[in-house]
């Protein structure tokens, strides 16, 4: 296949999965209130998505790793095509709801793992953060995308236009199963020992040398996106901001992610890895420190915008100093062991900060974040010393299309 027609099917393979999933995860929160659901039952939503990916990510990698990732994508899209239909023809119930939600999760897990190990095992060892920066973008447009569909006409004051809603994503899971199907795995290396058993693979990645500061830098760069979304409106709410600027705020954030990956692979190439890894966590902690202060609204934009640019190039460098640090035939593995652990942390460390709001209000929260993402830069500054066995530039065999 031609290499530019590889990675755009890629890439529109990323953007058409987030637009389905930003699309539908807030319209099933809407469709289970209308069901007569109470709020309480959204928490079980959020659980039914995240549990597929913590119990099937692993052995999802590791056969992927084993058949390609081609099977993956097409399981992917049809699992989303499945959610879609139960959630179009499930008859309002909340059961069928939740179920349509478990899909999802599914179809959203074997089609991400898919994607980041196409881009793992086509991409030569120097293009790494570039390739994964593109990626990144790409999701980050369906991620900005999908929310649009809340905004279909049809819908009540109160509710959007839901039959519609899904329609369109079920209309899009089929679009995805045909890109799907004209997506090529990458070429199969051959392993053997105790990496042709998943168990033992995983502990085999774990004992690579910086692997697990990576994995650790990678979930606290995601949790702490996902405590900046939540609070923020918290903290211009106790501090009478109005809710314009706080909107402001969150699209200057987004879209200087979207703008900082674009120019990943350049910065990496002028500045090295370690050096963007590390001083962009840094500078996310203390954009993120400041916000504690009680500063003019001007000064909490610019640092929203400097957060938004900074954590921006953190995703795409942590995915790809884990591909770099696996080794051919177990980056699968390594994609889904990476994406576990960043719901883990998704998961805990948000719960864990969050208790913070309790004791020092809004503001402790992000004082307390600021100090996870510290963190997550000494961590980065370990794998740094670790990472980088070959010289950037230099080909290890696979192919360079993507």
């Amino acid at each position: 296949m031609n290499a530019k027609l590889a990675v755009g099917l890629v890439l529109a393979h990323a953007v058409v999965i987030q637009t389905i999933t930003f699309g539908m995860r807030p319209t099933l929160s809407y469709a289970v209130l209308d069901a007569g659901g109470s709020q309480a039952l959204l928490g079980v939503l959020v659980a039914a998505f995240a549990v597929p990916a913590l119990l099937l990510a692993l052995p999802a990698g590791h056969i992927i790793d084993r058949t390609g990732e081609r099977a993956s994508l097409i399981a992917g899209a049809a699992a989303l095509i499945a959610a879609a239909a139960l959630a179009l023809f499930g008859g309002g119930s909340v059961a069928v709801l939740l179920l349509a939600t478990m899909f999802l999760g599914v179809g959203q897990l074997l089609s991400v793992i898919g994607e980041q190990a196409i881009v793992a095992n086509t991409t030569s060892r120097g293009q790494f953060d570039s390739k994964f920066g593109h990626f990144t973008f790409a999701s980050s447009l369906g991620q900005t995308a999908g929310p649009l569909l809340l905004a279909l006409p049809g819908g009540t004051l109160e509710t959007p236009p839901l039959a519609l809603i899904f329609t369109v994503c079920g209309a899009l899971s089929v679009v995805l199963l045909g890109i799907s199907f004209f997506v090529s795995s990458s070429a199969k290396v051959p392993v053997e020992g105790e990496r042709l058993r998943m168990l033992p693979a995983v502990a085999s990645l774990l004992r690579t040398k910086g692997l697990i500061r990576a994995l650790l830098a990678g979930s606290m760069v995601l949790a702490s996106v996902d405590l900046f979304l939540a609070y923020l409106p918290a903290l211009g709410h106790e501090r009478g901001i109005a809710a314009g600027l706080v909107s402001a705020m969150l699209v200057a954030r987004s879209l200087l992610s979207m703008f900082s990956r674009l120019f990943l692979g350049p910065m990496v190439r002028v500045l090295g890895r370690r050096r963007v890894m590390v001083w962009s966590i840094a500078l996310s902690a203390a954009a993120l420190l400041l916000f504690a202060l009680p500063l003019h609204v001007s000064l909490l934009l610019l640092l929203a915008s400097i957060y938004g640019f900074a954590i921006g190039t953190c995703q795409p460098i942590t995915m790809s100093w884990i591909a770099e640090l696996a080794d051919p035939g177990t980056r699968g593995l390594a994609m889904s062991l990476r994406l576990a652990s960043n719901r883990l942390g998704q998961t805990l460390l948000p719960t864990a900060l969050g208790a913070l709001s309790a004791v020092a209000g809004v503001a402790g929260v992000f004082l307390g974040t600021g100090i996870m993402l510290a963190g997550a830069a000494w961590s980065g500054a370990a794998v740094g010393q670790a990472a980088g066995s070959e010289p950037e530039g230099v080909p290890d065999g696979r192919t360079t299309g993507m």
